[in-house]
């Protein structure tokens, strides 16, 4: 986790949150004291991995404002709530995906929260990693099977001589095989298209 906004209009709790997270997840930490505040920082920068919200707010009461930054951008929503208030804006937060913690805490329970999302944010990002890398070799092999698939129809080759064709030509122009694919389909076009 790298970029965390903390909200509060407590300033001593603004900087005591701040501390906490630099301190122990080696974060940059931006402090706003308000909900207007939060949204014009949220709205220019959505590249927030946490949104940590210690409510009220001066302006509201900051279940809303974590509606909206769920809403917006993939950080991670976590309120801190007061017991009394817990249960009145616990079916609210469920609908937006919003970890409630229940004040007063102690800096154990906040850390295992904080942690917790923590590693579950990288198991996602890893997860999204792979996802991408799969889809990227999927449209290469889709590409390389297009290219043997003209070669087929425009050269007259069987599979097997499209396969090498594309093979040797790959090599002999010292290309991957996809970049190869590529110049195959095009030149395909410019002669019979």
């Amino acid at each position: 986790m790298e970029n965390v906004i903390v909200i509060s209009s407590n300033s001593s709790a603004a900087e005591t949150l701040s501390a906490f997270l630099k301190e122990t997840f080696h974060c940059k930490v931006t402090i706003a004291e308000s909900g207007h505040h939060a949204r014009e920082i949220i709205s220019n920068c959505r590249s927030y991995e946490l949104v940590l919200i210690n409510s009220p707010l001066a302006d509201e009461a900051g279940i809303e404002l974590a509606e909206y930054a769920s809403e917006i951008t993939a950080a991670s929503c976590i309120v801190l709530v007061k017991s009394e208030n817990y249960e009145k804006v616990s079916p609210r937060a469920d609908r937006g995906d919003i970890i409630l913690v229940s004040k007063p805490f102690s800096r154990q329970v906040l850390y295992q929260v904080i942690k917790a999302v923590d590693t579950a944010m990288r198991r996602s990002y890893a997860l999204y990693e792979e996802n991408v890398r799969l889809e990227r070799k999927i449209d290469e092999i889709k590409l390389i099977d297009k290219a043997k698939f003209c070669l087929m129809q425009y050269r007259n080759m069987t599979e097997e001589e499209a396969h090498y064709y594309l093979e040797q030509y790959a090599m002999k122009n010292r290309k991957k095989k996809v970049i190869a694919a590529s110049e195959i389909i095009d030149k395909i076009n410019e002669q019979y298209l």
